[in-house]
C-alpha cells in the first residue's frame, strides 16, 4: 500500500480521481454548533444517552432532522448523496470528540444516512457498537482485519448496507480501507469476470452458525447486479474456496481481484472526529492496526429500509439473529467440502 492510497481532505491529495468518495471537513463554527446542539438534544433525555434503544433511534432521528441542516448544511448534502446511491463512501473530519455526546453523534450521522439497526448476536443487541483493536488480539480476532463485506450469510435484504464508524481513540499509522468494486469491474478480463459472476465460489460457513469449520456453503457468485444496476460484491475474507476441485479460473479471479484492490482502494486515519461511512454492498474494507496500537471507534449498522427485516415478525430496531438468516432466498446451504483446507484462500495484504 502506498501513501498516495493516503486520504486527507486538508488540502493534500487528489480526490478528484475518485467520485466514489465523498469528503467533508466541518469547520470550527459547524463544529460548535453541532456540538451545542447534540448537548441541547441530549437534554431531553437527562443529559444522558438514553439505554433503551427504541429511545436512541427516535433521539438520533429528531437530532438529525433538526440539526443537521442548520449546524451544518454542506454535511447535509454530503450524506444526501449517499442516501441517493450516488457515492460509495463519506469521510467526514474535525467533528465534536466530546465523549458525552459521541454515541449520540455517531447514531445521528448514521441515522442521516438511512435506518439503523442491529442483530441481536452483535455486541449484546446494542445499536451503537464499543468496538475496540490491539495488538493482543488473537489470531482468530485479527482475522477479522482481512479484506472483506460484512455478513455474507445474511440475505441481501436483511444485510447491512452501510456501515458507519466514529473514531474515539486511534493510535497513529492505524487506519480503515476501503475498496469499491464499481471501478474494477471494468478492468478485470473478461475470462476472470465471467468466473466472479457465476456460481463458482463456495463460503465457509459462520462460526456462530455451525459448529464445525468444514462445512461449507453451496456454489455462489461473488459478484452481481443490483436491483440498480450496481456493481455488487459479497466476500468472507479468507473463508472461500474454489466450488470444484477441478477448477483452473480460481487462482487467476483471486489475483487479478487482489491487485485490483489493492491498486483501487483508499485508507483513513478513524481518530477522535472523524467518521467514515461506505456501502457494505458495493465495496470491501480492512482494519490495519500500527505497531502497538490500539482503537477504539463506535459502529453502526443502516439501511435505506428495514420491510423485509421486519417481516419476521419484530419491530426493530434490534432484529434476531435467528430469524434474520430464516429466509427463504438467497439462504446459503451448508455442504461438505470437496477437497482439505489447503484450498483455503486470504487476500495478499496491501
Amino acid at each position: 500500500m502506498t501513501s498516495g492510497n493516503q486520504i486527507r481532505i486538508d488540502g493534500g491529495g487528489d480526490l478528484t480521481r475518485l467520485p466514489w468518495l465523498g469528503t467533508y471537513r466541518l469547520s470550527t463554527l459547524e463544529c460548535r454548533l453541532l456540538a451545542d446542539g447534540l448537548r441541547h438534544f441530549q437534554v431531553f433525555t437527562d443529559g444522558q444517552f438514553p439505554e433503551d434503544v427504541a429511545r436512541q433511534s427516535l433521539l438520533a432521528k429528531i437530532t438529525a432532522d433538526k440539526l443537521m441542516a442548520q449546524a451544518a448544511p454542506g454535511l447535509g448534502r454530503l450524506i444526501e448523496r449517499a442516501r441517493q446511491d450516488l457515492i460509495d463512501c463519506i469521510y467526514i473530519t474535525n467533528l465534536p470528540t466530546e465523549r458525552s455526546v459521541a454515541a449520540l453523534l455517531s447514531l445521528t450521522l448514521s441515522s442521516s444516512i438511512g435506518r439503523v439497526f442491529n442483530y441481536g448476536s452483535q455486541n449484546s443487541g446494542r445499536l451503537v457498537m464499543e468496538v475496540t483493536s490491539d495488538r493482543s488480539e488473537t489470531e482468530e480476532q485479527c482475522a477479522e482485519f482481512d479484506w472483506q463485506t460484512e455478513g455474507v450469510w445474511i440475505p441481501r435484504e436483511r444485510r447491512a448496507e452501510w456501515i458507519c464508524l466514529l473514531g474515539v481513540e486511534n493510535t497513529p499509522g492505524s487506519y480503515t480501507a476501503y475498496a469499491p468494486i464499481g471501478p474494477m469491474e471494468p478492468v478485470l478480463s473478461a475470462r476472470v469476470k465471467a468466473w466472479l459472476y457465476s456460481p463458482s465460489a463456495c463460503f465457509r460457513s459462520p462460526r456462530f452458525a455451525v459448529s464445525s469449520a468444514s462445512i461449507w456453503s453451496t456454489p455462489r457468485a461473488i459478484l452481481s447486479r443490483s436491483p440498480l444496476g450496481h456493481t455488487e460484491i459479497v466476500w468472507p475474507g479468507d473463508a472461500i474456496r474454489a466450488a470444484r476441485s477441478d477448477d483452473v479460473t480460481y487462482n487467476d479471479a483471486v489475483t487479478e481481484l487482489s491487485a485490483e484492490i489493492n491498486r483501487q482502494h483508499v485508507r483513513v486515519s478513524i481518530e477522535a472526529g472523524s467518521f467514515l461511512a461506505f456501502n457494505n454492498f458495493r465495496g470491501l474494507h480492512r482494519q490495519a492496526l500500527a505497531s502497538e496500537g490500539y482503537r477504539l471507534f463506535y459502529k453502526t449498522y443502516a439501511r435505506q429500509s428495514l420491510r423485509s427485516l421486519q417481516e419476521t415478525g419484530e419491530s426493530g430496531p434490534i432484529f434476531s439473529a435467528t430469524e434474520v438468516h430464516a429466509s427463504p432466498q438467497d439462504v446459503v446451504d451448508f455442504v461438505r467440502p470437496q477437497r482439505d483446507a489447503s484450498g483455503h484462500m486470504r487476500l495478499h495484504r496491501a
